[in-house]
């Protein structure tokens, strides 16, 4: 007998979201987008777009109620809205419980540490006046918890005269780390626990705008390291019990170390 597909609301519209149009129209499944931007880069490809906030309860809220799934291609959202889909039986992959805890780098880096992932040392911060507090812990970057994205809510902290660049918000405080690349591992994860794991890519980013310049696919590495990089993307979506994708940045340091840095639950480029 045939199996309607189901019906994809996906929050945000941007770039990334595009990719994940185009690779849901070969598949033959509608996929429908809520954004703030009318011109946003999915609304020539979505099923059906909607202008309206992510971020917003009732528009999220009302915007989920039409489809099968919700899912998202930022995961600036507004969580609280998605509970409560989830609670009406609504399909919400990744999990909403999941992007609470990714949404706020304090609670990823926890879980690396809790659960026994190789990660850069740090402390956590409440506010500007605590970096003083680990003066020798630096060299250091000092992230913001929540809100950061795209390069912001970073900032490098060389020495105590660099304290004014740190941010008066929760964050924390990461020991610099000496690596020879940047490399990311996407892996897909499925209700039944089933794994996939795309290649390896290396990262190059803007020195001073955090922002990507250069990726390359696939990342100029041994075989043993594109193995050890892939078994703990793999390892990490499963300890996470995440159904989506998961994109897993790291560091290789020159020893052939590899430490997660920090994690993404959706298209990555």
């Amino acid at each position: 007998m045939y199996k309607a597909l189901p019906s994809i609301g996906l929050l945000g519209g941007g770039q990334l979201g595009r990719m994940l149009l185009q690779a849901a129209i070969d598949l033959d499944i509608k996929v429908s987008c809520l954004d703030p931007d009318a011109e946003a880069p999915c609304h020539e490809l979505a099923h059906f777009f909607k202008v309206g906030s992510f971020q917003d309860y009732d528009a999220v809220y009302q915007f989920g109620q039409h489809f099968d799934v919700i899912s998202i291609e930022i995961e600036h959202v507004n969580i609280e809205a998605l509970e409560q889909l989830e609670k009406e039986g609504k399909q919400v992959f990744p999990q909403p419980h999941i992007l609470r805890m990714i949404q706020d780098k304090r609670l990823q880096k926890q879980f690396f540490q809790d659960h026994g992932f190789p990660t850069a040392s740090f402390v956590l911060t409440e506010d500007q006046a605590d970096i003083a507090k680990h003066a020798d812990f630096l060299p250091a970057f000092h992230k913001l918890g929540k809100g950061g994205y795209d390069g912001k809510g970073v900032q490098r902290i060389a020495s105590l005269a660099d304290q004014s660049k740190g941010f008066n918000s929760p964050g924390l405080l990461e020991k610099a780390v000496d690596f020879e690349k940047e490399l990311a591992v996407i892996v897909a994860r499925n209700e039944q626990g089933q794994i996939s794991a795309f290649p390896a890519v290396e990262m190059v980013f803007h020195p001073e705008h955090n922002l990507v310049d250069f990726l390359f696919s696939p990342a100029s590495i041994s075989k043993e390291i594109a193995v050890k990089a892939e078994i703990i993307a793999v390892d990490l979506i499963d300890k996470m019990e995440l159904v989506g994708l998961l994109a897993v940045e790291m560091f290789l340091t020159p020893t052939g170390e590899i430490l997660i840095n920090e994690v993404a639950p959706r298209p990555h480029n």
